[in-house]
Parts: C-alpha cells; sequence; structure tokens
C-alpha cells in the first residue's frame, strides 16, 4: 500500500513539472527570444554603419591612395607627370603673355573651324593651339607653324627647351631602367597588389598538403597562399593542383633568406607559418630543425609584430623558439599521452576530437569567427544567444589575443633598479629577447556575466 501511493506521488510530481514546463515555454520563448531580437538589431545596426563608413571612405581614399603609391614607386610614370606639368605651366604663361599670337595662329591654322568658340576662336582655343606648340617644342619636333615673337615668350621656350632636355633624359633612363629590371626579375616576380593578409608556409612535407586542404574548407580563411621550399617545381604543382579556392603561388628558394621572405612580402601577410622542410632528403633523413629557427629569427627580424607559426618535431627546438619570439609552436607530441589516456577513462571524448579537428566540410566543425561590434561589451550568454538563434551555432569559447611577457611589467616598480638591468643584461647576452607579442589563449564556456571585448574571436561549432 505504501508502494504504490510513493508511486502515485512520485507519478503526480513528475505530471506537476511537465505542466510547469509547459506552463512557462511560451513565457521562456518570449524571453529569450526578445533579448536575440536585441542582440541581432544591435549587431545588425553596427554592421551596416560599418560598412556604410567603410565603403565612404574607401571610395573616397583608395583611387587617391593607389594613385601616390604608383607615383611613389614608378619612376617613369613621375618623371611624365613633372614635363607634363612643365608643359601646362609654361602653356599657361604662353597663353597669357602671347595671346594675339596665338589667337591669330588659330586662325591661320583652323579658319572657322574652331572646336570650343563661335565664330571666333576663344581663351580654350587659344590655351589648346598654345599647348600643341608647346609639345612640339618641348619633344624637340618643332614643326615651325608658329614662334614667339616677344623676350619673355622666347625666354619661356628656351627654358621648355633646357627643361627638356633633363626631364627626356631621366624618362629614357626610367624606361631603360624598368625594362632591364622585369629582365633580371623574370617571370617569377609576383603582383604585390593581390599579397594583403596573406598566407606564407616556409618548408615542404605532407603535412602541408593537409593543411591547405582544410584552409580550402574554410571560406573564412584567406585564398592567397605562398609556398617557399627548394622541392622541385613539378612536385609542388601536382600536389596543390587540386584546390580550386585557392590561388597558390610557389617560390623555389631558400626561405631561410630575408630577400626571398622580402619576395614574398612577408611584411604584408597575415600569418607565417615555418613546417619541417622534407626538400631534397633520402628517405631516412630528417630535417633539419635548425632551419625552422633561424628562419624564424629572420622572419622577426624583418617585421617584429609577424604572426608566426612554427611546426616542430624535436622538443629541443622549443625553448630556441620562444627565444625568437614566436607566436604559436605546434609539437604533435604534446597531445598524443592525453588523448591516450582519454581512450580509456572518457571513451569517446578522442574520437569527439578527431571529428572535429580533422572535419574538412565548410559548413561543419569547430571555426573562428569575428565577433560583431555591436556584441562588444555584452556578456557571454547575449553573445551565445545571437550565434544560436541568428546563424544556429553552437559557442563554445573565445580566441582571446593576449600581450606577451614583458619584465617591466611583471617587476613593475618592486626591486633595485640595478637588479633589473642585470637581469636585462644577461638575458640579452644569452639572446633571450622579452616582447609583447600578441598571442592566442582560450576561454572555454566561461559564465553567463563574463564581459566581452574587442579582442575576442568566437569559437563555434557549426
Amino acid at each position: 500500500m505504501d508502494t504504490n501511493k510513493k508511486i502515485e506521488t512520485n507519478s503526480s510530481s513528475i505530471d506537476d513539472i511537465d505542466k510547469n514546463i509547459h506552463a512557462n515555454q511560451t513565457l521562456y520563448d518570449e524571453l529569450h527570444q526578445s533579448l536575440v531580437d536585441e542582440v541581432v538589431a544591435n549587431a545588425e545596426n553596427s554592421q551596416e554603419e560599418s560598412h556604410k563608413i567603410k565603403r565612404s571612405s574607401s571610395s573616397q581614399n583608395t583611387f587617391f591612395t593607389k594613385l601616390t603609391d604608383y607615383y611613389q614607386s614608378n619612376e617613369l610614370f613621375r618623371y611624365a607627370l613633372w614635363g607634363l606639368g612643365a608643359v601646362f605651366i609654361a602653356t599657361t604663361i604662353l597663353t597669357i603673355i602671347e595671346y594675339p599670337l596665338f589667337s591669330s595662329s588659330v586662325k591661320d591654322d583652323v579658319g572657322d573651324g574652331f572646336m570650343f568658340g563661335g565664330s571666333e576662336p576663344n581663351w580654350v582655343d587659344t590655351f589648346f593651339h598654345t599647348f600643341w606648340w608647346a609639345v612640339v617644342t618641348f619633344t624637340t619636333v618643332g614643326y615651325g607653324d608658329v614662334s614667339p615673337e616677344t623676350h619673355l615668350g622666347k625666354f619661356l621656350t628656351i627654358i621648355i627647351m633646357i627643361l627638356n632636355l633633363g626631364i627626356v633624359t631621366m624618362l629614357t633612363g626610367a624606361v631603360s631602367s624598368v625594362l632591364v629590371a622585369a629582365r633580371l626579375k623574370g617571370d617569377d616576380t609576383l603582383d604585390e597588389t593581390k599579397y594583403h593578409g596573406h598566407l606564407i608556409i616556409a618548408g615542404w612535407n605532407p603535412a602541408v598538403q593537409s593543411a591547405l586542404r582544410l584552409i580550402e574548407a574554410n571560406e573564412d580563411s584567406t585564398s592567397v597562399v605562398i609556398l617557399i621550399n627548394e622541392t622541385e617545381a613539378e612536385v609542388v604543382k601536382r600536389a596543390v593542383s587540386g584546390f580550386d579556392r585557392l590561388d597558390i603561388t610557389h617560390l623555389s628558394e631558400n626561405f631561410t633568406q630575408e630577400g626571398v621572405l622580402k619576395k614574398a612580402f612577408i611584411e604584408e601577410c597575415g600569418t607565417f607559418m615555418i613546417v619541417p622542410d622534407d626538400s631534397g632528403l633520402l628517405p631516412n633523413e630528417k630535417p633539419d630543425e635548425d632551419k625552422t629557427v633561424l628562419t624564424a629569427l629572420t622572419a622577426k627580424s624583418i617585421l617584429e609584430d609577424i604572426q608566426v607559426v612554427a611546426y616542430i618535431l624535436d622538443e629541443e627546438y622549443i625553448s630556441h623558439l620562444h627565444r625568437a619570439n614566436v607566436n604559436e609552436i605546434v609539437f604533435p607530441d604534446d597531445h598524443i599521452p592525453h588523448m591516450l589516456a582519454k581512450h580509456v577513462t572518457d571513451p569517446g571524448v578522442p574520437q569527439l576530437f578527431d571529428e572535429l579537428i580533422t572535419q574538412e566540410e565548410h559548413d561543419k566543425g569547430i571555426q573562428v569567427v569575428s565577433i560583431p561590434k555591436g556584441l562588444v561589451g555584452l556578456t557571454h550568454n547575449k553573445v551565445s544567444a545571437y550565434y544560436k538563434f541568428k546563424h544556429k551555432w553552437l559557442l563554445v569559447g573565445y580566441a582571446i589575443k593576449k600581450a606577451g611577457f614583458s619584465l617591466e611589467e611583471q617587476m613593475g616598480e618592486s626591486g633595485s633598479p640595478i637588479i633589473r638591468d642585470m637581469i636585462k643584461e644577461q638575458l640579452d647576452s644569452a639572446g633571450i629577447k622579452l616582447s609583447s607579442d600578441e598571442h592566442v589563449i582560450v576561454e572555454i564556456n566561461p559564465d553567463d556575466e563574463y564581459i566581452i571585448d574587442g579582442k575576442h574571436k568566437a569559437l563555434v561549432l557549426r
């Protein structure tokens, strides 16, 4: 009897729970959806405003920026502009002081068919005719159809002739230098306009092809890749022939050299990756990982803030890479003991990791995405709601850029200045450079009230 009563009580309790759930489900959905709508609206408004600002600024500045860069980098263009400017200045002055001469010359040469005037040539017709004469004189053609009559006009003509000697000489030299430089560079000269935020991979081994396959699957990642290694060009070409989205360029050169890295526009790259190099090795030979350390040092000497990721096989080299201020170090053996233990302690966890890491379809797996500006400053629960209801993604955590180790920051005002200076000297003599280079840390499933700032990027499971 007591047992029956107990069963009935339990059944009643479960029914009550179900009723409460159903009664509050609608309210929960409304509250949750209102929160999501608010977050989504703020994020979308912020993104739209950002896009408008970017569009307006880019439309105004892009043309002039490109023109300025082209002017500074192209001697031929620069000298041509100087010559054209000199001709325009001379034309303007001559049109003013010799107006009757050139105006009557227009009548004699053209007759009644004036382009800009009516029955009589106006100032524009005269200026155009004067400009024609100035160009003919400047280029030493000299048809003799008209010539200045006043002393000032002849004096300006002398100046134009003298300027011609210098500018034409510079133009000739610039043309020659451009042609010679193009011949020396050969066909492997890269088009610098498309190399910004690209990926550079120094070294070659089977892991490169697998990495490229995963990069291609993620449409949010860069599509421009430069491979630098001394592997035969045909081997690399066959290995990367199946990638449709990626724009891959191969430089068959020594990647430890500074000139080669600059040739790959390392100053403009998004990530510089170094892998153990199998180029030219026999089957039983191991990669020379001194090259990895040397390449990292060379890259950091070119640009200290560059993002360097180094793949290393020998644990002894990790300390050297830390001294070289490498941002991220990949050492495969670090994870093997953990994965082996998880097969015993938590079966299913290793399989989950394997599935997440090896997932090659662009719409699945864990990926890092930028957080809209409208979500910056909000709590984790609101950001999570945004991704769940806006994109149907599960927010796993955050990738956060943090500054590196700094001796001044760590010691502050404590300790003797003499001791701090001594420590610095010892570190410098040992070749250890303490840098404020940024590195990435991960925050997994934080509290609901965790605040998101501008250094956060979302780790989402698509």
